[in-house]
């Protein structure tokens, strides 16, 4: 089966709607979940824990500790 060229170009039509209407629904869906979950800046003790290097132990350490 071979496509003419009217063919082809009512396929890329549509495939180009169907792109277009794909950007517009990504765009209704993110702006509908910014507005149900709204982003929070972190509080000081968790930006803290964030920024901070963490503290890295031992195994020994570790077990000992659990031991208790």
């Amino acid at each position: 089966m071979t496509l003419n060229s009217t063919a082809i170009n009512d396929v890329l039509e549509i495939l180009s709607e169907i792109r277009n209407e794909l950007k517009e629904l990504r765009l209704l869906y993110r702006e509908l979940v910014d507005r149900l979950i709204p982003v929070e800046e972190p509080e000081v003790d968790e930006r803290r824990a964030i920024e901070e290097e963490d503290e890295v132990v031992s195994e020994d350490e570790l077990f000992r500790v659990l031991r208790k």
